[in-house]
């Protein structure tokens, strides 16, 4: 029951997440951090902003293997979710931030353990 519970809520954040990136149109709801991860992992696949936003929209909830957990840095407000979905046979490590109803911010998009993320699925 709990997992199914989960999966739901997984599932609606899923759905809001998406929603934003449909939404979007100039970056004003949706937003890529600029880290040196994402940029070389973007650069490397020759991805731009409107490419990482159809990987989010290919999403499923069984990608999501963490969240929602609040962000752990207290200056920012929402919820983070993360995800491992293949693209192009590669695993793939997204950490998305739901800020609110109308603004997400995609934390981390790159190869999945190639930056040791701590995290295992």
């Amino acid at each position: 029951m709990i997992n199914r519970i989960g999966g739901q809520i997984q599932s609606q954040n899923l759905l809001k997440i998406k929603k934003i990136v449909d939404n979007d149109y100039n970056g004003d709801k949706f937003a890529i951090v600029r880290t040196k991860k994402n940029v070389e992992f973007m650069r490397e696949y020759g991805l731009n902003n409107e490419d990482v936003k159809d990987i989010i929209r290919q999403l499923t909830v069984n990608d999501c293997f963490a969240g929602p957990e609040p962000d752990r840095d207290p200056r920012y407000k929402g919820w983070i979710l993360k995800f491992c979905p293949l693209f192009e046979n590669i695993k793939l490590y997204i950490k998305i931030r739901i800020e609110n109803t109308e603004k997400s911010v995609c934390l981390s998009i790159h190869e999945f353990g190639r930056y040791d993320e701590g995290e295992k699925k």
